[in-house]
């Protein structure tokens, strides 16, 4: 995986630092080795991306105008997909600040580069796909609206095919995620399969009624279950308000006894209650990271 993007001037002062690697960077030994590093990437042309390796990480380099962009990665780590990033990084750079280059502008003011780190993300960080998956009415549309703090309608309005959400928000990660949120009606079950390609974490709803979790095996035995093993499947115990609901452990130990490959964690959820905005946020938050680490 890609350590840290940073770019500077070619006399070594960092104009914008982008860390993705766990591991905590000594700026100041950075600091010193890009000043040192920068006086032979002088010499190379503007088209052209370098690499070369320590004993624990590749370091990529190349450069626009007066600016070097330096990317650290693993060893590990396929060249031709790196330079691909670079390339997007650098064309992306130039066209957003071109004035500056061609007008000599630049007043030495870092801070306009800082929302360049947006693009960066975007380039690096791929988008997560999170379906949010169940039979109608179990509130899979209003678990959306909570997640996204939008407003939430009462009144029940069934989905028709899907609808698909793009969302931003660095409490839930520093990428995008797009929500694909599944009809549940009867004649849209068909597409249920073709519809999950690519989700990396499945969200399935439901109404914590018996004969709603009962209904929900299905899902698992003849959709998750055969074609999609890898995903990452949450239960959702929606309703927990309602009187007789089930509660999310015994929810569990229904799911978990349906197939040795799909291992479901229920969590309890009220989704018309602002209060619980938190908790799926959170749940959202640690299941991405559990995904994007286990893709590295």
């Amino acid at each position: 995986m890609i350590q840290y993007i940073n770019i500077l001037t070619k006399t070594g002062k960092s104009l914008l630092f982008r860390n993705y690697g766990e591991t905590d960077i000594d700026r100041d030994l950075l600091a010193g080795f890009l000043s040192a590093f920068s006086g032979f990437i002088k010499e190379i042309s503007q088209s052209d991306i370098r690499t070369t390796a320590t004993d624990d990480y590749k370091y990529f380099y190349t450069i626009i105008e007066n600016f070097i962009i330096v990317v650290c990665s693993d060893l590990e780590d396929e060249d031709s997909k790196i330079n691909n990033q670079i390339n997007k990084i650098r064309s992306s750079f130039i066209e957003k600040y071109h004035s500056i280059f061609e007008n000599d502008a630049w007043d030495s003011n870092r801070l306009i580069f800082k929302e360049f780190e947006k693009i960066l993300d975007s380039i690096i960080l791929p988008p997560v796909k999170v379906s949010i998956i169940g039979f109608g009415g179990v509130g899979k549309t209003t678990l959306l609206h909570l997640i996204c703090g939008k407003d939430i309608n009462l009144e029940y309005i069934p989905t028709i095919t899907a609808d698909i959400a793009s969302y931003e928000d660095p409490a839930i990660a520093n990428q995008r995620v797009i929500f694909w949120d599944f009809a549940g009606q009867t004649q849209f079950r068909s597409l249920w399969r073709s519809l999950l390609e690519g989700t990396q974490i499945a969200l399935l709803v439901l109404d914590s009624t018996y004969e709603n979790l009962n209904s929900s095996k299905n899902i698992i035995k003849e959709v998750l279950d055969k074609y999609y093993r890898e995903t990452l499947v949450i239960g959702i115990a929606n309703k927990q308000d309602l009187p007789n609901r089930l509660t999310p452990e015994f929810a569990e130990r229904i799911l978990s006894n349906i197939s040795n490959n799909v291992d479901i964690k229920v969590y309890g959820m009220i989704a018309t209650n602002p209060n619980y905005r938190e908790k799926i946020i959170t749940l959202l938050r640690e299941s991405i990271k559990k995904v994007t680490q286990k893709s590295e």
